[in-house]
């Protein structure tokens, strides 16, 4: 794999800023700053996401990712550099204009005034300087996993949720250009279907977060207002999850919308709980992720998350993703990727106070599956085939 002189091969490649970026600084609070330490991170979350359906087992997964990422044992195979000086902070407010929808996808981040962010709109170079021992595989298998990032994820807080989404606009291997930034939604439908026929060919359900043939990947049409993208899938998938304030006969929204009753059973089912009555399962919403809360006027929070100790979080298998076209306009991509929900010997454990009850863990993602196929989203599936 060496360059012809001995020199290192150089990957370079360019990301779009769709969604604006809550990435923590060195300070972890009053600055924000892209470190290459975070994209190594997020490299190598989607290394594994890509990895595990092509190699088949953990032992070579974690083999091949501690040699191309480094261990405790030995170095990465790879330097990396972050070519830009201009992504300077921004404190602007976002969410008042977008209001219900943004600012659900984005709970957390006004809790204590908006915390700053990287603008979206703005673009840099990330640059894999690779060492001469990288093998054909491994490097296979790092151009995949910037192209994952770049089609699928993003970085910063909330980034499943839409936020800090990088849309990869160039690929280049030794100045040779390896990805075509796509047109329109037709040419992006082309390059997702294509690459998951690469990596979503295991019918098993993966371990941990990986791409498999259980995967769902829909596209919803924007235009050239990504927020406003961002803040309508915000707004149908508090429609989809609400349950909302009861009335005599119907219950709405707090800003007075109607609310559907899709989870009304789970409503029902956590009063149960706080009643002293027997329940013998979780709630079906648990399936977007853990820690997941219930709040009763007058009875108080009822919190579900893992009964493990070192595990108290579940992230959610729903990634939303801010896509950038070259025509300048935005599309969602919104991927469902399902795996094993808690590791075996972990329940869930619904609490109030000192009232526990250890349930165990039972999730059914068309649950999720469900919200992308409502016709009020309007996305369309891209994977599998249409």
């Amino acid at each position: 794999m060496a360059k012809k002189g001995g020199g290192k091969v150089r990957i370079e490649a360019t990301y779009h800023i769709s969604t604006p970026m809550f990435m923590g600084g060195a300070d972890n609070g009053t600055n924000t700053e892209l470190r290459p330490s975070s994209l190594k991170g997020l490299l190598r979350f989607w290394f594994r996401a890509v990895a595990w359906p092509q190699l088949g087992s953990l032992k070579e997964v974690f083999e091949v990712e501690n040699s191309i990422f480094g261990s405790t044992e030995g170095q990465a195979k790879f330097l990396i550099k972050i070519d830009d000086n201009t992504l300077m902070p921004n404190k602007k407010q976002i969410f008042n204009k977008y209001t219900y929808g943004l600012n659900y996808l984005g709970y957390g981040l006004t809790e204590k005034g908006i915390r700053p962010y990287i603008e979206n709109g703005r673009s840099f170079t990330l640059s894999l300087f690779l060492k001469k021992s990288v093998s054909e595989e491994e490097l296979k298998f790092l151009k995949q996993s910037l192209q994952a990032l770049g089609l699928f994820g993003g970085a910063g807080a909330r980034s499943r949720r839409g936020f800090g989404s990088l849309s990869l606009v160039s690929l280049r291997v030794e100045n040779n250009e390896e990805w075509n930034e796509p047109r329109n939604v037709k040419e992006l439908k082309n390059l997702l279907r294509g690459f998951l026929n690469k990596v979503s060919r295991d019918d098993t359900l993966p371990p941990y977060t990986a791409f498999s043939s259980k995967t769902r990947i829909f596209v919803k049409k924007g235009d050239k207002d990504p927020l406003a993208l961002l803040n309508e899938v915000g707004m149908e998938l508090l429609r989809y999850r609400s349950y909302g304030r009861a009335s005599k006969d119907k219950h709405v929204l707090p800003w007075g919308e109607k609310a559907e009753q899709i989870f009304a059973d789970d409503h029902d089912l956590m009063l149960d709980f706080l009643n002293g009555k027997r329940i013998n399962r979780i709630p079906r919403r648990v399936v977007f992720g853990l820690p997941h809360n219930y709040f009763f006027s007058g009875k108080g929070k009822v919190s579900i998350e893992p009964d493990s100790k070192g595990q108290k979080r579940r992230a959610s298998p729903l990634f939303i993703h801010i896509h950038k076209l070259a025509d300048g306009n935005y599309v969602g991509v919104l991927s469902l990727i399902p795996s094993q929900f808690l590791p075996q010997n972990v329940r869930v454990e619904i609490k109030r106070g000192g009232q526990s009850k250890i349930v165990p863990v039972q999730v059914n993602y068309d649950v999720i599956s469900d919200f992308l196929k409502r016709p009020t989203l309007g996305a369309k599936v891209v994977w599998p085939n249409e």
